[in-house]
């Protein structure tokens, strides 16, 4: 069985009308997808309804904790980004690499796919195993960090003293980023219809 789902659209908004409430359909389960080029590229999707969405990606090896992952988590009035790990700048092998883009563009997916539109996207970005870095580098690395999220139509504002970068959107300004490839070898997106579920 696969998800019924339109294919990636190219730096633009999926289709908005695809649930009435975040996580709340029928469509909750575990769906999987690999490729293999030079080297082997595997996506778990979940969504558990009311709870989260979480994208796990293994490269070049099967199961056990996922070399890079993101999870959102689904309340009632609004989507948080709980954690985007393992692609940052102490994994060199996934940083500036494309393994981030392609877990949020399949994330967003999903995101269009059981969330109202109109529902609010938030969250806080910061990587605390960066303050210990020099300063130059810490402020080069939350810029990109901004730079990442504004791609997929998040706004990115300070708040708080000291100040953090919270993020904030709607279901409905959410977009797949396409251009590049993922390790110079595989699509960021992947379109969900060509997942299969798993048991």
């Amino acid at each position: 069985m696969r998800i019924d789902e339109p294919d990636c659209l190219s730096d633009a908004a999926l289709p908005a009308a695809l649930g009435k409430a975040c996580g709340g359909d029928e469509r909750a389960g575990r769906w999987a997808w690999a490729a293999q080029q030079r080297d082997r590229l595997a996506l778990d999707l979940r969504v558990v309804p009311g709870n989260r969405i979480e994208v796990g990606l293994w490269w070049n090896r099967e199961g056990g904790r996922p070399d890079v992952q993101l999870i959102f988590g689904l309340y009632r009035h609004a989507v948080e980004l709980g954690s985007l790990r393992g692609n940052g700048f102490d994994a060199p092998a996934f940083h500036h690499a494309g393994f981030g883009t392609l877990l949020v563009n399949t994330a967003v997916q999903a995101l269009q796919r059981h969330c109202e539109p109109p529902l609010r996207v938030e969250g806080v970005l910061s990587n605390t195993d960066e303050l210990s870095l020099p300063e130059a580098q810490r402020l080069r690395l939350e810029e990109g960090r901004r730079a990442f999220w504004r791609r997929f139509g998040l706004q990115i504002g300070a708040r708080g003293t000291p100040p953090l970068d919270y993020l904030s959107g709607r279901i409905a300004d959410l977009r797949t980023v396409t251009h590049g490839q993922v390790a110079g070898q595989f699509e960021r997106c992947v379109p969900l219809a060509q997942f299969e579920a798993l048991a």
